[in-house]
């Protein structure tokens, strides 16, 4: 029985382990939120809401209006509108820790889907006003990750889909939005879920092992486990889901359910059958002891909340799963006392209850995942090649090319239109190219240093973009992009999701991308290549003329949208 003391009891042990490998265990943490949880919005999205709410205030004031019942006497935000967006946080927080985070606008896309079957007319709603805010959540590696790797979004996704394409007309849109339902789907399958028993797995080891490794996380993934351990998972999710229909039956499940990813955390092969039937028998007459040790966590919830989840990041996200971890070892000493033996013995690992801490890692680790991690010195084709002028001039137009192509699709996928999203006329972005080839060759000295490089690479092309900003504000008084709100944003000329792509993006064209073009480049013959390279920059020189004299601007390109 879990009772009062043996709570104090597994907090302060969960206390020790998390001070133990505290530095490791927040980067995981951190990784873990936006592999799993929509990161980029669940660190952000509470400080969004506030913005929202503020310029929100702002605009109704000008309007004049009141009717949406927001008292409108001062621009501050008032006591209960605090309050509520405080309940919106922790709601919002405490579902992250069932592994139910959901999206804020999936009940808009309820109601406006049910709306238009039922042709009901919706009121109009204040948050449909284009605020500043809007974009926080709202960036290229943002969108992203948070439209593909949210639990729900599938379900969502495709009503959305089906709301665009049959009552909006939205073809574009429609078809943008089904393909996101697909990659979400496989990504909540077979990454999501399958990530979060990897977690399990490295906090029920770093428990007891020092030595534990980051890549735990992944065990899932090697020796026939991930199609076992993502059909259990799936079938949990399901019958969850179904279950919360019924409200109180939902919230019994959740803590029936509760242990499923931590057995297959310690055993990936069981069964579907004998993984729920286990956590059931463990979680017998436990259930609300379980829940009172949650409900402890309720002032680390707030206050991460008003922290803008700064707390949450530096302590209480990874001390909670130091606790579960420690819960589900408690639970399991139990369980191996009275359990039948044909369930206590798929409970495989008893290295992990130790009850000393080890200074290695856990003597399965090279059999969990012992997948050779590539060095840049063994990669095929060479890196460390000296690029020709011909291969300068493709390589920039390819970049940019492909920069265009990015941001056209990017835009398209948030709003369902066709824009031509280049600074300049032409199906080209020139920043694009221009980091390419910086990266080329001012940071080929680091080329042996991988690490440096992706630091390099931040660097670089962070300087470039900021520039960019700035001399195309200076010369035509217009911005092409704004991550005013975005995290860590400077001036909103750059931010650091940018700068992190940035870093990603020149690794990746350093070994893999760039050597793979050129070998492209050179198949084909000198003189057509000298002939193509001279068309493109008698095209590029008419454009970027153009440009000056007439810019591209407008709609989808100087208004704001990143």
């Amino acid at each position: 029985m879990i009772s009062t003391a043996k709570r104090r009891e597994i907090k302060l042990e969960a206390k020790k382990n998390l001070k133990r490998n505290y530095i490791l265990n927040i980067a995981v943490m951190f990784v873990i939120l936006i592999l799993i949880n929509g990161g980029y919005q669940f660190y952000s999205g509470r400080l969004a809401d506030f913005r929202r709410i503020k310029e929100e205030k702002s605009v109704i004031l000008m309007l004049g209006d009141d009717s949406n019942g927001i008292s409108t006497v001062s621009g501050e935000v008032s006591a209960l509108d605090q309050l509520d967006l405080l309940v919106s946080g922790i709601r919002g927080t405490y579902s992250y820790i069932n592994g139910q985070d959901k999206a804020l606008n999936y009940t808009e896309i309820l109601g406006e889907f049910l709306g238009n079957i039922f042709n009901m007319n919706s009121i109009k709603d204040p948050s449909k006003i284009q605020t500043k805010s809007e974009k926080y959540s709202a960036g290229f590696a943002s969108v992203f990750v948070n439209s593909i790797l949210g639990s729900q979004s599938f379900i969502f996704g495709f009503m959305n889909g089906i709301n665009q394409l049959v009552f909006n007309g939205k073809i574009g849109s429609s078809i943008i939005i089904f393909i996101f339902v697909i990659i979400s789907f496989l990504s909540f399958v077979y990454i999501k879920n399958v990530i979060a028993v990897g977690k399990n797995r490295y906090f029920l080891e770093q428990r007891r092992y020092s030595g534990t490794k980051p890549k735990e996380i992944l065990f899932t993934y090697k020796n026939k486990r991930l199609l076992n351990v993502s059909h259990v998972m799936f079938i949990r999710y399901l019958r969850q889901i179904l279950w919360d229909l019924t409200i109180v039956g939902g919230i019994i499940k959740c803590y029936e359910y509760r242990l499923i990813p931590y057995i297959l955390a310690e055993n990936p092969k069981i069964k579907k059958k004998e993984a729920f039937e286990l956590s059931k028998k463990m979680m017998k007459n436990e259930k609300w002891n379980v829940f009172v040790l949650d409900v402890t966590f309720f002032p680390w919830f707030v206050l991460s909340f008003c922290t803008f989840n700064i707390v949450g990041l530096f302590f209480a996200n990874s001390y909670f799963e130091c606790v579960n971890a420690e819960l589900y070892m408690t639970l399991r000493r139990k369980a191996k006392k009275q359990l039948p033996e044909h369930l206590g013995t798929l409970l495989n690992d008893d290295a992990l209850d130790i009850k000393y801490v080890v200074q290695e890692e856990h003597p399965s680790g090279d059999e969990v995942f012992d997948i050779k991690v590539p060095h840049v010195e063994n990669l095929k084709r060479d890196y460390r090649r000296k690029y020709s002028f011909l291969s300068i001039v493709e390589l920039f137009f390819t970049y940019s090319l492909v920069g265009w192509v990015w941001e056209f699709i990017f835009y398209l996928a948030m709003t369902g239109e066709f824009v031509n999203r280049g600074t300049m006329h032409g199906p080209w972005l020139p920043i694009y190219g221009c980091g390419g080839l910086l990266i080329m060759v001012f940071l080929r000295p680091l080329r042996e240093k991988p690490g440096w490089l992706f630091v390099g690479a931040m660097a670089l092309c962070g300087s470039l973009e900021y520039f960019a900003s700035w001399i195309l504000e200076v010369l035509f008084d217009k911005k092409w992009w704004d991550y005013a709100g975005y995290f860590m944003n400077l001036n909103g000329r750059i931010c650091l999701e940018g700068v992190l792509l940035f870093g990603f993006a020149g690794f990746a064209f350093t070994y893999v991308i760039s050597p793979w073009l050129d070998d492209q480049y050179l198949k084909m013959s000198t003189k057509y290549r000298k002939v193509l390279c001279t068309v493109l920059l008698i095209l590029f020189v008419l454009d970027l003329i153009w440009s000056v004299v007439s810019p591209n601007a407008g709609s989808g390109v100087t208004g704001g949208f990143v």
